[in-house]
């Protein structure tokens, strides 16, 4: 077991230099939500709850939005940071370019009970259940909003959104006319440059393109030398906006990315010191695009249909594994009402995923080239029954898919509105997770032990082995939750869940063999997925925001998750544990071009996280981390800002990978962004 203790809190504060910008003419700027009233807000439309769109309110779910205004007013430089914005959301930092994110446990590299999706474009990765996070390094001046959903999604996303949807919505070309330049620079964020520009075709169609480009400097070891992680990545695309009709709209949008990763890895040898950590600095290469339509249709005012397609195709080389995939979509979705208190939303989809490995020394994948299908159909039927009092939501999803055959995913929904200011809702829910190509056909060596008298003096290789008959997980979710306006200038938004978790595939210890047909000779101990853990979560997040005055705005994000996932021999997993997590954003708009914001986290664990590493258990400490970002705009289309983040210690670390384990703590980052708009 190893523990790694944070730096004394440093209490001085420092004065941080930057450059930033504004989003846009004056018609089309972002608005200022310190301006919005608390009941504004809670009139927010969103549409990842229920597929429709619906006030946020209205909503029986645990939904929080992070608008354009919250991502420019925090300071942050991607979606990754903003996403710390919301509550029951877990966002660590591994290294300079990698991050753990999820929502309500389970996190890790490779979390893979979390949905994500960009426009309604699943960036979910088939290889391993998960998210390459560092390749979502969108335009952030181009976002709307994010759509947060806490709890299972199945009934409508389908599988994979065990634990939650995040859906990044960007703005309509109609919002982006006219042309940005965007420039970061400093002692982290080495430079992130942006430019937009967007025009109209005619007086119903509109355009835009965009470019960005972002280099990012490594981070530092726990004995404090580099950690040889900087990491770059370009970035390009355009969306064409277009209504033919007064019924119709049509969107097309496309991407390309093109990145360099510089990671380090504890890589097995068979070369002493065997266990002792072994940089290996490599170079990870990622090349991939996107193409996505998608067209509306409105019959009437309660009746409409989407049709949406992409096709996406990814290319990764690094030292865990070379692998090419695309993947094309097709989605239906319709909507109608019965009568004045009832709505039905249904739908159709198809998924195509292609993947194809190259075997490299860690890793081997059999066989290295797949073709999966899916086939997936969804209801949901929205009623009042009591109008404007009690509303009932059900729906289910039916699958079908390559690893597991059919599966279905239902919920059910009330929503009681007990007042106009307040509102209770209570949910049930099943959810599923189906299996990767990684999880069910791969090979990897994990780490190497040294040789000792118990092993014949051989050294020991530990090797994990996926397993072709894997089950899909399976989850049971229960959550409660209130939302109201409980004076005038405060609301308040709190939740409580309980899941139960079974069939969770981890690895279970095989029987030791020797393997001499390799040089040198040596034991392997063989760990095989299989569906062998069990256990439950339980929970409590509460969202609230206060106007103290006009333009002064706090948000108080908080939650609170007890996690106890048991596998083999009832060894405790997956981070098991409690975990406290903080947040308090504070914005100022102490003159009509002057603003001050003030972002204080904190976070605390108190279980270990477990690896499949010499490292065994490690213990992350608690840390406190305070942004602190000033504004000015001189001109309406012209904006300055100094940003300075992580300023309460010089590093802290905030996470660790599951295997191949190598800890990097995360510094101190003071930066300039300048945003100019004509």
């Amino acid at each position: 077991m190893k523990s790694y203790e944070m730096d004394g809190i440093a209490p001085s504060l420092m004065v941080l230099v930057c450059l930033g910008m504004a989003a846009g003419p004056a018609s089309a700027a972002t608005p200022d939500l310190t301006q919005f009233s608390i009941e504004d807000l809670m009139r927010v439309k969103v549409v990842s709850a229920t597929k429709v769109e619906q006030a946020l309110q209205d909503t029986a779910a645990a939904v929080f939005v992070i608008s354009a205004e919250d991502i420019r007013r925090s300071g942050v430089t991607n979606v990754m940071e903003a996403l710390r914005l919301a509550p029951g959301v877990e966002v660590a930092r591994i290294d300079s370019s990698r991050w753990a994110i999820t929502i309500r446990g389970f996190n890790g590299r490779f979390a893979n009970k979390l949905l994500v999706l960009v426009d309604g474009r699943s960036v979910y990765n088939s290889q391993f259940s998960g998210v390459y996070w560092e390749i979502q390094d969108l335009f952030l001046p181009d976002v709307e909003r994010i759509e947060v959903i806490r709890g299972p999604g199945g009934s409508l996303w389908g599988a994979n959104a065990v634990n939650g949807v995040i859906n990044i919505i960007t703005k309509n070309s109609q919002d982006t006319q006219g042309g940005l330049v965007t420039l970061t620079a400093g002692n982290e964020e080495r430079r992130i440059a942006g430019v937009r520009y967007g025009d109209k075709l005619n007086d119903n169609a509109q355009y835009r393109v965009y470019g960005q480009f972002t280099e990012r400097d490594g981070s530092l070891t726990p004995d404090n030398r580099d950690a040889g992680d900087d990491w770059n990545i370009g970035k390009g695309g355009f969306r064409l906006d277009w209504a033919p009709s007064a019924q119709d709209k049509v969107a097309v949008q496309g991407d390309y990315y093109q990145g360099n990763f510089e990671q380090n890895l504890v890589a097995p040898t068979f070369v002493q010191p065997y266990s002792e950590r072994q940089l290996a600095k490599i170079n990870a290469e990622a090349t991939g695009g996107s193409l996505q339509a998608r067209w509306e249709h409105q019959y009437s005012a309660t009746s409409q249909m989407g049709l949406q397609v992409y096709y996406q195709y990814a290319d990764r080389e690094e030292l865990l594994y070379i692998a090419d995939t695309d993947t094309l979509d097709l989605d239906f979705q319709a909507n109608f009402a019965l009568d004045d208190r009832q709505e039905i939303v249904w739908g159709a989809g198809y998924r195509r995923n292609r993947d194809r490995f190259t075997d490299t020394i860690l890793a081997t994948v059999d066989p290295n080239s797949a073709t999966t299908e899916l086939f997936s159909a969804f209801v949901q039927d929205q009623v009042d029954l009591i109008p404007e009092q009690l509303r009932l939501t059900a729906g289910i999803k039916i699958e079908h898919n390559d690893y597991t055959g059919w599966e279905w995913q239902p919920s059910i929904r009330m929503l009681w509105t007990v007042h106009p200011n307040h509102r209770l809702w209570a949910a049930i829910s099943r959810a599923v997770r189906t299996p990767s190509r990684g999880e069910q056909d791969v090979q990897t060596n994990l780490y190497v032990l040294p040789p000792s008298p118990s092993t014949g003096n051989l050294p020991t290789l530990i090797t994990l082995f996926g397993n072709d008959q894997l089950e899909a997980e399976r989850l049971f979710a229960y959550e409660v939750g209130y939302r109201g306006r409980v004076a005038e200038k405060i609301s308040v938004d709190a939740t409580a869940f309980y899941n139960e978790y079974d069939q969770v595939v981890s690895s279970v210890p095989g029987t030791p063999f020797v393997e001499t047909e390799v040089v040198p000779p040596h034991l392997v101990v063989p760990l095989k997925l299989q569906n062998s853990a069990s256990g439950h979560n339980a929970g409590f997040e509460l969202a609230a925001d206060w106007r103290p005055v006009q333009d002064w705005r706090l948000q108080l994000a908080y939650s609170y998750l007890h996690q106890d996932i048991k596998g083999y021999d009832d060894l405790s997993l997956f981070n098991s544990g409690n975990l406290h997590q903080v947040s308090l954003l504070s914005s100022w708009n102490f003159q009509n071009d002057l603003s001050l914001d003030a972002w204080g986290r904190y976070v605390n664990f108190d279980g270990m996280m477990r690896t499949l590493s010499p490292l065994g258990n490690v213990k992350i400490d608690p840390y406190f981390s305070l942004t602190l970002r000033l504004g000015w705009r001189p001109h309406k289309d012209f904006e300055l800002s100094l940003v300075g983040a992580n300023l309460l210690d010089k590093d802290h670390l905030e996470f660790v990978q599951e295997a191949y384990t190598f800890p990097v703590e995360i510094q101190r980052s003071l930066y300039g962004q300048m945003k100019w708009s004509f």
